[in-house]
């Protein structure tokens, strides 16, 4: 069965795609139109240098060019289900973020977080974005919830995109949310961190907490990075709250400045609490991933123990 979106749009599983980065087999960049391809392009949320360069030159020949332009051969792709499954979800994810006429694809590369995401687009404008996973509904959930909460908090130094909805289609969970504004995105150079690590605590002072939670623990993000944390043009829009948490003082701030320079390459001299060295520290450990993610695991790591000489508490 071929699905159509819309009003009588190409038919998605028809659409033909090209891998970006080349080899990554991480987005499916749709070829149908610039603008298509131009919305994918910005799922890309690169944090380095060299692939902050890559994907403004991708985009600039797309705009130029055309989609063709981008390097490798267009096949067709859907997600790893049947093809009547892929029609439902489709079916099923319409009438809870309106029409669309195209997808770009989101393949997870880190095997501690199975499942996949598409952006869903209309004439190539993004409409919304929406996660998938097989399995227990708890994590989306507890993902969707967290998520509400703070954009229901409305905090003023980030924004989150409208939650949209939970539901589910042949075995398969989907959270959605607003698409973010169209245009390329990246790490904001000097984000306001005290005030954002703030707000969010704040937030998601609903967030459950397990019974042997220490007291003095806070809300946190949970995954505060330079990757989540994106500037469009002066908004910084936060995004990604699956690890929603309870936490020591301080984690999201640490786990953002740690990571920023574990990108660069470079030491950190943020005095943080040993406490929320070592969990996060803890946490990395844990963690089983990709080749690529584990050469930053070890960096991130380097730079948390190089923290400690500057650490505070017992």
């Amino acid at each position: 069965m071929t699905w159509f979106a819309g009003d009588g749009g190409p038919p998605v599983a028809a659409a033909r795609y090209k891998d970006f980065p080349p080899g990554w087999g991480h987005l499916k960049i749709p070829v149908s139109s610039r603008a298509a391809a131009l919305a994918g392009l910005a799922l890309y949320a690169p944090c380095k240098r060299r692939g902050i360069l890559a994907q403004q030159a991708a985009w600039l020949g797309v705009r130029l060019i055309g989609p063709a332009v981008l390097p490798g051969r267009s096949k067709t792709w859907r997600p790893l289900l049947e093809a009547e499954q892929w029609n439902a979800i489709l079916t099923k994810l319409q009438a809870i973020t309106g029409a669309f006429d195209a997808v770009a694809g989101y393949q997870r590369l880190e095997a501690t977080r199975p499942g996949f995401a598409l952006l869903l687009l209309r004439h190539g404008d993004p409409v919304a974005f929406v996660k998938l996973r097989r399995g227990p509904d708890e994590p989306f959930a507890r993902e969707a919830g967290a998520h509400t909460d703070v954009w229901r908090f409305a905090p003023r130094s980030f924004s989150v995109p409208e939650p949209l909805g939970v539901d589910r289609c042949c075995d398969w969970h989907f959270f959605a949310v607003r698409a973010l504004p169209p245009g390329l995105h990246r790490p904001p150079e000097d984000p306001p961190l005290p005030a954002i690590v703030g707000e969010i605590s704040d937030a998601l002072g609903r967030l459950p907490t397990a019974p042997d939670t220490p007291s003095h623990w806070r809300p946190m993000h949970g995954d505060f990075t330079p990757w989540n944390l994106r500037s469009l043009g002066g908004p910084l829009w936060l995004i990604d709250w699956e690890e929603a948490a309870w936490a020591p003082p301080g984690a999201d701030e640490v786990l953002y400045r740690a990571s920023s320079a574990a990108l660069q390459g470079r030491a950190s001299d943020f005095a943080a609490p040993l406490e929320t060295l070592q969990f996060w520290e803890q946490r990395a450990e844990r963690l089983t991933t990709n080749r690529r993610d584990d050469q930053f695991r070890h960096a991130l790591n380097q730079v948390l123990r190089g923290m400690r000489v500057h650490a505070t508490g017992p």
